[in-house]
């Protein structure tokens, strides 16, 4: 029992010595870069209170028992996470409005607090990449049918990401008409909503165009989502200010619960002291005209207007 007690003791020492080693590498490693914006940024507020609070009882704990290496253990942890505390709130970062530690701890937990949900939207959408393939899956489809170049060209990237594409290439999507470019820009919409980098929605922007130019054959359908979507991505990219179309339809009185069952989603607008709804809002104004004679056609009075991104 004394020399399992002897062991264990000389472990435990052994433990302290490593745990003072690995504490001082990482200061060692960070001393040169402490005052460096990034580094502090990279380093978590939240974690290091909550090591801090967690190790400090025990620390307090062992000591008061008499546990010296324990407590030595606890005690270099301790100054650790307080140094680590110290890199995250940018206590050596040069200001110059020559904060307070208060203030700057203030301004560190705020920013963390904004980042706090990265890591589950990554998690939540790890790659994006079936959206992409299904735009270029519709983008593909849009003429009725899908040759053999775009097929390839589908599948070039789909052995990259490693995504089945069988569902892909079955048959076409259901929607016809002025829907099925609908469909389109609905899936780039969604897209664009997990926030992808300028870079990737730039190169997607490339990439429908060459997906639409590689038959050789460009149709009318083609060639009104085609400049949509470049309009859509590339003002997702640049955040430029750009002129946006809006179609605004005035339905008659008899026709104002058919037409709210239409499009339940219309907003209600006065333009120029008038009443009409707006049915949507388009990067291109040939789009719009589309989409603007497509309920024409079901009778219903629509005028294309032009906004500016402030006002959309």
């Amino acid at each position: 029992m004394e020399v399992l007690q002897s062991i264990l003791k000389g472990i435990l020492l052994i433990s302290v010595a490593i745990t003072a080693l690995i504490t001082y590498l990482t200061i060692n490693k960070m001393w040169n870069r402490k005052h460096e914006v990034t580094v502090a940024q990279s380093n978590s507020v939240f974690a290091q209170i909550l090591a801090i609070f967690t190790t400090l009882p025990f620390l307090i704990y062992y000591s008061v028992h008499g546990d010296i290496k324990i407590a030595l253990d606890n005690f270099i942890r301790l100054f650790l996470y307080i140094f680590l505390f110290l890199v995250a709130i940018g206590f050596w970062v040069k200001d110059p409005q020559h904060k307070g530690i208060w203030q700057k701890f203030i301004k560190a937990f705020k920013q963390e607090a904004n980042e706090s949900t990265n890591l589950i939207k990554a998690l939540n959408h790890p790659s994006r990449k079936k959206e992409l393939l299904n735009i270029l899956y519709r983008v593909a489809w849009l003429d009725d049918e899908l040759n053999e170049k775009e097929r390839q060209y589908i599948q070039m990237f789909a052995d990259t990401w490693d995504i089945d594409t069988s569902y892909l290439f079955n048959e076409p999507p259901p929607e016809k008409g002025i829907e099925k470019l609908n469909k389109v820009r609905d899936e780039v919409i969604a897209y664009l909503a997990l926030q992808p980098s300028k870079e990737q929605a730039q190169s997607l922007s490339d990439v429908v165009q060459a997906l639409i130019n590689i038959d050789e054959e460009i149709t009318k359908e083609e060639e009104l989502i085609g400049a949509e979507i470049s309009g859509m991505l590339i003002n997702y990219a640049s955040e430029q200010k750009t002129t946006l179309y809006g179609v605004m339809i005035h339905p008659k009185q008899e026709q104002q619960e058919s037409f709210l069952a239409l499009v339940p989603s219309a907003k209600e607008e006065y333009i120029l002291g008038n009443r009409a709804y707006v049915a949507g809002i388009f990067q291109t104004l040939p789009y719009a005209e589309a989409f603007s004679e497509n309920y024409r056609e079901q009778g219903f009075f629509t005028i294309v207007h032009k906004y500016n991104t402030t006002a959309a």
